[in-house]
């Protein structure tokens, strides 16, 4: 062979090795933080089920001729920092009890989740190609259902036995709003069509969504990339780290392509802040930069999230409070009456909506627990001609007033108000004297106020 003919083969032989290195860098190297999540579920099974002829509800489950522990992969996971935080959707985790009727078999099947813990199948050896494993359980740390976002920690190994992960591979954040229009994005997960293999697709990013059709997917991310069920709760990817969680496909009545819907990575703010200011976790940041983006049509484009823990200045236990943060201009009476004004807007509104939807008097009252005068009431109301206060139609428009929220069991409170503006901060609980706190909120992501102690009479 010549020497310009090797020189030609060796000049071919590099650009088909970078070309393979940039196909290879398409997906992660590491795709160990991809992980796919389960519940261990307890179905049992009856025979000769009894159902109301008028109704078909059930009204005897019939004879239990089998009980059974079985383990179901119900969605897909991403874990975010060393320690083994897994971000998912709520959904997700939120598996509920179904019973099912399989008329052939004469058949009632009920599936029950028995316990708290997500199972986390995880790939061993980094292998693509391979099945993951069941590695570890992990326990909820924050769940949010309007974003439908859940994070979890790993907290045991596969078999149960308590573990303190350290340095675990995990995934970065990427700003979900610095994508160009048909820049291309990556989803990895593990939805059902796949099998039980960890699936890549790649499409591009078709902007945010906007409709008002659909409103609970406005902001939401769009694109082309094939997803199914079990995709939820997995990563969406640009060429830095994940920008989202895939959450939901085009509605099933909508005709044409499908598409995906994927949660900026930025809707997690409030489950990582639970998990920074109430855990002390470790957690990546979320810019606020990113947050400020005109394309985030969430909260967080405007809000800091302010948390604290209010306890008793005498026992330091945690209390169970109501927690008010409002404008400072407004005495509290007026802004009790401004908050009473508004659910009384909104009782008119939902019974009016259900009764425009065939709904009779009864049920309206059964469903929303109002008197049948109230609900007769409600339907009388003419919604354009209604009085209200300046300041309720200035809540409806968009302006801060308040903000009210409660603690959990640990005292832990968390309230979303807009950034770098004068509030006062009431806690109340009835067996203590109510205190008052003004303070600037902040600009950044969240802030802690710290301990709150009430007093008592």
């Amino acid at each position: 062979m010549s020497e310009s003919k090797k020189n030609v083969l060796v000049l071919l032989g590099l650009v088909c090795s970078l070309w393979a290195v940039s196909i290879a860098q398409d997906i992660p190297a590491d795709v160990s933080p991809y992980v796919r999540l389960g519940h261990r579920v307890k179905v049992t099974v009856y025979r000769n089920p009894e159902f109301d002829a008028d109704s078909q509800t059930l009204t005897k489950r019939g004879e239990l001729v089998e009980e059974r522990v079985v383990d179901i992969p119900v969605g897909s996971g991403t874990i975010i920092s060393a320690d083994g935080l897994i971000l998912t959707n709520f959904h997700v985790y939120n598996l509920s009890d179904t019973v099912n009727f399989n008329r052939g078999q004469n058949r009632l099947y009920v599936q029950r989740r028995i316990r708290r813990e997500m199972l986390v199948y995880r790939l061993k050896d980094n292998d693509p190609l391979r099945e993951p494993v069941l590695q570890y359980q992990a326990l909820p740390v924050s769940l949010d259902e309007i974003h439908d976002t859940a994070l979890l920690r790993i907290v045991t190994d596969g078999e149960g036995n308590r573990i303190t992960p350290s340095e675990l591979t995990y995934c970065r954040f990427s700003n979900p709003y610095d994508m160009r229009l048909n820049q291309k994005m990556t989803i990895l997960g593990y939805p059902a069509k796949g099998g039980d293999t960890i699936t890549i697709t790649e499409g591009k990013f078709l902007g945010y969504y906007r409709s008002k059709k659909f409103m609970g997917l406005d902001g939401f991310i769009k694109t082309d990339a094939a997803m199914s069920p079990g995709n939820s709760g997995g990563a969406a990817m640009d060429k830095v780290g994940i920008i989202g969680v895939p959450t939901a496909v085009t509605p099933p009545d909508l005709a044409g392509s499908d598409l995906g819907y994927v949660h900026p990575i930025t809707w997690s703010a409030k489950t990582l802040t639970v998990a920074r200011q109430k855990f002390g976790h470790e957690v990546q940041d979320l810019p606020v930069e990113w947050l400020r983006a005109p394309y985030n049509t969430d909260e967080t484009r405007n809000n800091v999230y302010v948390t604290g823990v209010i306890r008793s200045a005498e026992s330091l236990r945690p209390l169970l409070a109501e927690v008010l943060i409002a404008r400072p201009d407004r005495a509290l009476e007026d802004i009790r009456s401004l908050h009473r004004e508004l659910l009384g807007i909104v009782k008119i509104y939902n019974i009016k909506r259900l009764f425009s939807e065939g709904v009779g008097e009864d049920g309206i009252a059964q469903q929303l627990r109002l008197s049948q005068e109230e609900v007769k009431q409600g339907i009388e109301v003419d919604l354009k001609n209604l009085q209200v206060s300046n300041d309720a139609y200035r809540y409806t428009q968009g302006e801060f007033f308040y903000k009210l929220g409660s603690t959990d069991k640990e005292g832990f409170f968390i309230i979303g108000v807009p950034r770098g503006i004068a509030v006062k901060l009431y806690a109340y609980n009835q067996e203590f004297r109510m205190m008052v706190r003004e303070f600037n909120s902040g600009e950044g992501v969240s802030q802690n106020l710290g301990k709150i102690n009430l007093f008592g009479y």
